[in-house]
């Protein structure tokens, strides 16, 4: 990695390592009173070894705002909550400022675009812009990058990328002027380059003048790579500082940053697009997650800076940790999307569903307590761990008690679903980590209460998940059936044709298990979705290895997963022919197959020759409950799926397990909430 920890120069700034921190938005902007809190974020990772941060997008007027959760920096109040920010950070590190207009992805009903083509993603139809207002706009471009500096940005970047107002110039499919700034390519260039001379014309020689513009936007019709190549020519020419290259629209129907994308797949891109701009530092963007992959980024030069977002929130030491030799201890960023993204469209404050200290800093100061305590954690399941890694950041002495030979508990069965090995990261990350904060891990170990008495611990953490739920239906048995527990560990082996019962995110996962039994390549991602194509990228059918049918009761399939990755992971699944069948109740398993009765009263009849249980789970307490009864006077903690099986996911149960390291010392009840 000796590349990555050279300097590098950006501009007249130089900043010490190869890596920076993309842009992301925090869920605080937008906000009065949140300098503070946006400063210890960023703050950290400037601690981390990051050597410049970029901001989540800045309005740089009022229409440029995506929603009321962005600031507008012509706005005095927000300059000022951007000042403060600035302030508290200075000295340690370059914050960059994104220059920002969502342009028809604004949810506003006066949102603007430069044809008046509604967007997918937005109800609003936008209006067209007047050639006056293109010079407006350019023109406000200009003195936010103005008004950046003097709020103490060291260096600002053009948002020219993901589909918003100056990529959507740049596309014949959003824009269909005939003026300067529309008609051909070479007019449809002119936005991008016209905001950027007039950025740099605000600004001192050399300030440092990102520009992110878009490798490929993954519309059908969208830009020609050659386009492309030009747009990236030309903005050197016109002396940008370095070009950051993004990928996709968010309207696209091509997943870019899930798991269902496969690690590094868009650096080739970025390194195309350097070999046609020698001499200017060209960032490599999306789905770089580890030091293996960065550094194969390198090796292959493409790329002289890599960008990463997520993985700064789930471990905010990931540059020094790698610089150290302690990339085992990485905390990686496993794609999920649940805290993050999640959030962010929801207008949500966002965090990390497996560092939920993330934007919560001041919340979570970690202070040695004034009595270190001895704690005992039941249970090794994603809030078990966390419970294990917080108590013992926090000073205590704890032992993990897990029944199995290993640590992990549900993750290790989501890590066996296509694209979800990411969550095998995590749990070498608790590996290494426990054992260097000293926690004792005893595996293999059914805890009870002789056990606990021996031990005589001043808190217990409950963290003993949740099982199977018991399903009966006449004639189960007939066909071979098994759970989604037995599937997923190898016990039990469907045949060609396969019923799911149940349709939440279980279901939905196993379904992509049984159709699909192996992580995405660059290779198998690339032709399913026909990337090289470049500009008709679109998920292609394939031939499933079985014959896959999903049923549900009542509400949507993929209950529980999220919507930024729930559609991808649908689409997938219809393009293998699976099959989705919700609205009705279950009558009877023949030798034939499934019978089910839908609401207007039709039986219906799905033939298959094997059937696995989704229908969800139960907590597992047995144990707390006889405690707490013997034991009121201690410090007892239930949490994550043991507390509530409803709706339990892993975000809950990190937060939960984070919740309750927090509270030991502060109370001296049994606390069925952390």
């Amino acid at each position: 990695m000796e590349k990555a920890f050279q300097s590098v120069k950006i501009g007249n700034s130089t900043i010490p390592n190869r890596f920076i921190m993309g842009s992301m938005h925090l869920g605080l902007e937008g906000k009065i009173g949140t300098a503070e809190r946006m400063a210890a974020f960023y703050g950290k990772r400037f601690d981390g070894g990051v050597g410049l941060i970029v901001t989540g997008g800045i309005g740089v007027n009022e229409e440029a705002r995506g929603s009321k959760h962005f600031f507008n920096i012509q706005n005095e109040e927000h300059a000022s909550e951007l000042q403060k920010m600035n302030s508290l950070l200075k000295g340690q590190g370059i914050m960059c400022a994104q220059l920002f207009h969502a342009g028809r992805y604004a949810f506003d009903r006066n949102c603007v675009a430069p044809s008046a083509i509604r967007a997918p993603i937005n109800r609003y139809i936008p209006r067209a812009l007047t050639e006056e207002e293109c010079w407006k706009t350019v023109e406000d471009f200009g003195l936010a990058a103005k008004l950046a500096k003097e709020t103490g940005f060291g260096a600002v970047e053009i948002m020219g990328s993901e589909g918003y107002l100056i990529n959507q110039f740049f596309s014949a499919v959003t824009n269909q002027r005939d003026d300067h700034f529309g008609g051909d390519s070479k007019r449809r260039m002119n936005m991008a380059v016209e905001v950027l001379r007039s950025v740099i014309k605000n600004l001192p020689d050399g300030f440092p003048v990102i520009f992110r513009m878009s490798g490929i936007d993954l519309i059908p019709g969208n830009p020609t790579f050659e386009e492309v190549c030009l747009l990236a020519q030309t903005l050197q020419k016109e002396n940008v500082s370095a070009l950051n290259i993004g990928i996709g629209w968010h309207e696209s129907r091509i997943p870019t940053i899930s798991q269902l994308v496969p690690r590094g797949a868009w650096a080739n891109i970025a390194g195309k697009i350097k070999e046609q701009t020698p001499g200017l530092p060209i960032i490599a963007s999306n789905r770089v997650n580890d030091p293996i992959t960065a550094q194969r980024i390198f090796e292959n030069k493409q790329a002289d800076i890599i960008s990463m977002a997520r993985p700064f929130l789930a471990d905010a030491k990931i540059v020094k940790k790698i610089q150290t030799g302690m990339s085992n201890r990485i905390n990686t960023c496993i794609a999920c999307n649940q805290s993050c993204l999640d959030h962010a469209f929801i207008d949500k404050s966002v965090s990390c569903l497996v560092n939920p200290q993330a934007v919560n800093e001041l919340e979570y100061e970690i202070h040695s307590p004034i009595k270190p305590q001895k704690v005992v954690v039941i249970g090794s399941g994603p809030g078990g761990l966390e419970a294990a890694r917080a108590s013992a950041s926090l000073g205590h002495k704890v032992i993990l008690i897990e029944k199995s030979d290993q640590l992990g508990g549900q993750f290790n069965l989501a890590s066996n679903i296509p694209g979800k090995s990411e969550f095998k990261e995590t749990i070498r990350y608790f590996q290494n980590e426990l054992p260097a904060l000293g926690v004792e891990m005893r595996l293999n170990t059914d805890c009870n209460l002789e056990l606990l008495n021996e031990i005589d611990p001043d808190a217990i953490i409950f963290a003993t998940g949740v099982k199977p739920r018991e399903f009966d239906l006449p004639g189960i048995g007939i066909l071979p059936t098994g759970n989604y527990t037995d599937y997923l560990t190898g016990k039990f082996k469907p045949g060609k044709k396969v019923a799911v019962i149940g349709g939440g995110g279980i279901g939905v996962d196993v379904a992509h298990k049984l159709t699909e039994d192996h992580d995405p390549t660059l290779e198998s991602y690339s032709k399913k979705y026909n990337i090289d194509s470049y500009t008709n990228a679109v998920i292609q059918p394939h031939k499933s290895k079985r014959e896959v049918a999903i049923f549900r009761r009542n509400g949507k399939h993929g209950a529980g997963l999220g919507p930024t990755t729930f559609w991808a992971l649908k689409q997938e699944l219809e393009a293998s022919g699976v099959e989705f069948f919700q609205g009705l109740n279950y009558k009877e398993i023949t030798n034939e197959g499934l019978k089910v009765i839908l609401k207007n009263g039709e039986e219906v009849l799905y033939p298959c020759d094997s059937l696995i249980l989704c229908v969800g789970q139960e907590k597992e307490s047995s144990l707390y409950e006889t405690y707490r009864t013997l034991y009121p006077q201690k410090q007892i903690f239930l949490i994550g799926g043991a507390k509530d099986a409803k709706g339990i996911d892993a975000e809950r149960a990190f937060l939960d397990g984070l919740n309750a390291a927090f509270s030991i010392g502060r109370e001296n009840k049994v606390s069925q909430t952390a």
